[in-house]
């Protein structure tokens, strides 16, 4: 018959027994949830301080105390230490995030630039909604996803050749209402 208390199966793992260290976890590590999630703490937290308790086991594993061959008042108040350690550890770190000074006001680069070309890119943008959709589709392929125009072409069934015209047509419309007023060669 084997002895299957706490103190008979710690001296196993002290020896080297993977598998007893498991039955151990086993044993205990719902108490041990339990005990954290009605200190307060959420379930992810109350998993990860868990492990902590766990592995403060196994660190100090020649230390522990037994009471009536049990681990288990040992594990809860290695529980209470770690959470109050936790706790001292994130008001430590709220402390030092409020003594932060804060943040410069920068505005948003992109605002900036948007409200720049604000009348250029509404233009644009109705000039591509007015444009037949499949030469819509054709500048999307080229523009923005990078395809070569022969495989746009392909893609869409027609030929590269007519693809260039129709993306060269395309491109003036473009250019033209969105700066409507052309540059004369040599000008200003």
């Amino acid at each position: 018959m084997t002895d299957d208390s706490d103190d008979a199966v710690w001296q196993r793992v002290v020896s080297g027994d993977a598998r007893a260290y498991g039955m151990i976890w086993d044993r205990h590590r719902d108490r041990v949830f339990r005990h954290l999630i009605v200190r307060g703490n959420g379930a992810a937290d109350a998993e990860d301080l868990t492990a902590v308790v766990f592995l403060e086991l196994w660190r100090r594993r020649g230390a522990v105390r037994f009471v009536d061959g049990s681990l288990l008042p040992w594990l809860i108040v290695t529980a209470q230490n770690v959470l109050r350690n936790a706790d001292r550890s994130q008001r430590r770190h709220r402390r030092f995030l409020a003594a932060l000074p804060a943040p410069a006001d920068v505005p948003d680069h992109a605002e900036r630039i948007a409200d720049e070309n604000d009348e250029r890119v509404v233009r644009l943008r109705a000039a591509i909604a007015a444009a037949r959709p499949a030469d819509a589709r054709l500048l999307a392929m080229t523009a923005l996803e990078g395809f070569t125009v022969r495989d746009a072409a392909s893609a869409l069934g027609i030929s590269e050749s007519a693809a260039k015209m129709r993306l060269s047509r395309l491109r003036a419309d473009l250019r033209t209402s969105i700066d409507p007023q052309p540059v004369m060669e040599g000008g200003s």
